[in-house]
């Protein structure tokens, strides 16, 4: 056995001979021999070390020693199995996490963090390990609470596992975090959502509990924005899995909440409220574009009037909803059945483009690069010439806009124009405008114009973009090729080496 082998197994071994109160500088010492010694060498030792010698060092009022413990703990059972923990050390890691020092409680759920990952259905089986972890769903430290949830819901993960998160015990611990506060309530709600997006078997489970309903009803509650907020955006990220969506449906509360946005415009926090309603609409849309579009009309209305005018909030969210929508085939198709209704939206889009302040000019880029988006195996002769027609439409001059804006040294404008020309730049139509542009297949080679690395990095990908379409080659011509392959082969960041000519009488 090498010597700091030997040093890790004598330190663990005098731990159980030394007094509870006097075993800080062992620990100390014991730490410094752990971070020398190579994971490999710990790894064969382990199974002869007497971890329980080191867990007997929690049993006391010293915050250092216990601090020190854990953080011997934590690279001691880092190096375990999840199984083996968990045969071997299931009720001190109950001990440990009861500990009232929420510095303490971190150190052990970062440990369970692990093991949740690596074992669920294992860890499941202890339930009173289980309930451990849920009472500190109310402690408002962030590395315990939250952490905490985290845990639970990688434990709902595996099917198998699911049920004992919903036993007795546990739902009256769920309550009580409840009772606490909106932020341990939300808590537990997030946990119910993340775990209903996974599968139609873990819905049902959740929605058993009761939690489900409760989270539906704190949507519709007028006394409080930020809960009605809160409640409105869980929601959102539920029905963005199919089987969440058709029990939202079942349940009457997608009609609940557009009759909400239709009352909402006799509210004076309508501008709190609404974003989140739009966003909930939006993210419905983008899965199910035919039939939102078809039947909200009054969603429909509301986020195209306010693309062009309204509260900023609501301007902004309306944009960044509009390019969530048209970034599937599906989207484009229903949104050009709005007829004029959307070419006007597209129009102000444009105005923005030329007109608009930063912010609003920003997301409007983002948009437009979604509105003409389209993956090679997308690229029909219909959706082509539609996202062609779309991009003419919005503005005169609209590539020369979008170039220009490319230029511009502000990186919130310069980044997202970038990026929609990388988008064009794989559009066969986007390869004949650029082909047909003064000075832009010369600028496209150019790397002096970006100086930053997000800005040489987003010239690159609109330069692969070029180089990989399989339409370019017969619209830019094969010489131009060449060049643009020898630029991705440089990568984003290359420079030129630079020539030097020693001439007579320099030094």
């Amino acid at each position: 056995m090498a010597a700091t082998e030997a040093t890790v197994s004598a330190l663990v071994e005098r731990l159980s001979q030394i007094s509870l109160n006097n075993a800080t500088d062992a620990l100390e010492e014991l730490k410094i021999a752990l971070a020398a010694l190579h994971p490999s060498a710990l790894r064969r030792i382990i199974p002869n070390l007497s971890i329980g010698n080191v867990f007997q060092c929690l049993n006391t009022q010293d915050r250092t020693q216990q601090k020190l413990c854990g953080e011997v703990l934590n690279h001691l059972l880092s190096t375990l199995s999840a199984s083996a923990v968990l045969e071997h050390f299931s009720a001190q890691l109950i001990a440990w996490i009861q500990l009232p020092d929420d510095s303490l409680k971190a150190q052990c759920i970062s440990e369970l963090s692990r093991i949740s990952k690596e074992a669920p259905e294992e860890l499941s089986r202890h339930e009173h390990l289980v309930l451990a972890i849920v009472e500190q769903l109310s402690s408002d430290t962030l590395d315990v609470g939250p952490a905490a949830a985290s845990v639970i819901t990688n434990i709902g993960q595996d099917p198998n596992s699911l049920m004992v998160i919903f036993k007795e015990p546990m739902m009256r611990q769920f309550a009580q975090a409840m009772e606490k506060n909106a932020v341990t309530r939300f808590r537990v709600y997030q946990i119910a959502t993340d775990l209903s997006r996974q599968n139609p078997e873990a819905l049902t489970a959740c929605a058993h509990s009761g939690l489900l309903r409760q989270l539906v009803n704190e949507a519709g509650r007028d006394d409080d924005v930020l809960v009605q907020l809160n409640a409105i955006e869980l929601l959102s990220d539920l029905a963005t899995s199919p089987h969440g969506l058709q029990y939202l449906d079942e349940q009457g509360i997608v009609e609940k909440l557009e009759v909400m946005m239709t009352e909402l415009a006799q509210n004076p926090l309508a501008g709190l409220i609404l974003p989140g309603l739009i966003k909930f609409f939006g993210g419905l849309a983008k899965n199910h574009p035919k039939e939102v579009l078809s039947k909200f009309d009054h969603f429909v209305r509301l986020v195209l009037s306010n693309v062009g005018d309204g509260d900023p909030n609501l301007r902004g969210v309306s944009i960044d909803t509009v390019g969530l929508i048209a970034s599937t085939p599906e989207g484009k198709m229903a949104l050009e059945k709005l007829g004029n209704l959307w070419l006007e939206c597209l129009q102000t889009l444009g105005s923005i483009l030329k007109t608009g302040v930063s912010e609003v000019k920003s997301r409007s880029l983002q948009a437009m690069r979604h509105i003409c988006h389209l993956q090679t195996e997308h690229q029909t002769t219909e959706l082509l010439a539609l996202t062609e027609r779309w991009f003419i439409t919005s503005t005169s001059d609209a590539f020369t806009c979008v170039w220009n804006l490319a230029q511009q040294p502000f990186p919130d404008i310069r980044l997202p124009a970038l990026h929609l020309l990388e988008t064009l730049a794989a559009l066969p139509w986007g390869q004949k405008v650029m082909n047909s542009t003064p000075g832009f297949k010369e600028y496209a080679l150019d790397r002096s114009t970006e100086h930053s690395k997000e800005g040489k990095e987003g010239k690159f990908e609109m330069v692969r973009a070029l180089a990989e379409s399989p339409t370019s080659t017969e619209i830019l011509g094969h010489p131009y090729m060449i060049n643009l392959r020898e630029y991705v082969n440089q990568g984003p960041f290359y420079v030129a080496a630079q020539s030097e000519v020693a001439m007579e009488g320099d030094n």
